[in-house]
């Protein structure tokens, strides 16, 4: 049957970023596995992988300003392990006491990754408990990370057998952290009623 090339996406450059810190908007790529399709099944048959397309929207400086990127509009691709099956299935390879550890390992620090990216999005302080918080953290599905806005350092990753270097996300930049941004470009800032009733009140002085 024909077959039309047209939607298919462009082969991407091979220029890599510069690392340093930036703002990175989410495109969640679904994966058609797990419970709502939205995670993606790898190569071992047994861990289940978010995967994210990170396009870069800005720069922040190790003084937490943001600033426009010469890399706008370049994406990194990130495979977040969050779920695998360690059931006895005839069908799926034989797991070890030590694989087991190994996949729950993986499992916990891919929750905690996408937790710190939530936390960084909504600028929440990983110690922040208050019911707000903690109701931000909690996601309907991983389409609700579709177009967050995050702040990670990216650096680079050293090629290895056929594949050359590429970028990766070496941690994200929380709230807590000095290079998370003060205020997020286009952000408006928030006044106070006590702000609002200064402005509406004269200031006489001494001019009687």
């Amino acid at each position: 049957m024909p077959i039309d090339l047209n939607d298919a996406d462009t082969q991407g450059d091979r220029e890599l970023i510069e690392p340093g810190g930036y703002g990175l908007q989410i495109h969640v790529k679904e994966g058609h596995a797990g419970a709502d399709g939205w995670l993606k099944l790898a190569k071992n048959q047994r861990s289940l992988m978010l995967q994210l397309e990170c396009k870069v929207v800005s720069a922040v400086t190790t003084k937490g300003a943001v600033t426009s990127s010469q890399y706008a509009g370049k994406v990194v691709r990130d495979w977040i392990t969050l779920e695998f099956d360690e059931t006895d299935a005839m069908h799926l390879p034989a797991l070890s006491d030590a694989d087991i550890e190994r996949y729950r390992t993986s499992v916990r620090m891919g929750r905690s990754k996408l937790r710190a990216i939530v936390d960084s999005a909504h600028g929440l302080d990983p110690k922040d408990d208050s019911f707000v918080a903690k109701e931000k953290r909690k996601l309907a599905n991983y389409s609700d990370l579709e177009g967050l806005v995050f702040y990670a350092q990216i650096e680079e990753r050293a090629g290895q057998g056929k594949y050359g270097p590429s970028n990766t996300i070496d941690f994200i930049i929380t709230p807590d952290l000095p290079d998370y941004p003060q205020q997020k470009e286009g952000a408006v800032m928030v006044r106070s009623i006590g702000d609002e009733l200064d402005d509406m009140i004269p200031d006489f002085g001494s001019k009687h």
